[in-house]
């Protein structure tokens, strides 16, 4: 399964506190950056929508998510989504890019019920 979001400046700031360079592109620029930096789990987040369409209440209870953050994302990037069940054991493999670059790679369980 499939599922893109468009990560604009005024997402990451809607989702930051202020101050940071989530939120503040002057913050930002102080350790090198010129546009905002998505936070992790922003980036993450058209996955776990696959999740929860997928397994629902069940992984809300019991699953188990895990994620490592390998690239950075930055506003008006375009986070592009992969899950793939296992319906035999459970699980799923996560991996989220950004054009050909990966950002997030992880691993889920749906739990069992």
């Amino acid at each position: 399964m499939k599922r893109s979001l468009h990560l604009t400046a005024d997402l990451l700031r809607r989702y930051s506190r202020r101050g940071n360079f989530h939120s503040d592109v002057d913050a930002a620029a102080t350790i090198g950056y010129q546009r905002l930096v998505a936070q992790g789990m922003q980036a993450a987040a058209p996955a776990y929508g696959l999740l929860l369409d997928e397994w629902g209440d069940d992984f809300l209870a019991r699953g188990t998510i895990e994620l490592k953050f390998v690239g950075m994302v930055l506003d008006d990037e375009t986070v592009d989504a992969e899950v793939e069940f296992d319906p035999d054991s459970g699980s799923a493999t996560i991996g989220v890019s950004v054009d050909d670059r990966t950002v997030v790679v992880g691993h889920a369980t749906r739990g069992e019920g």
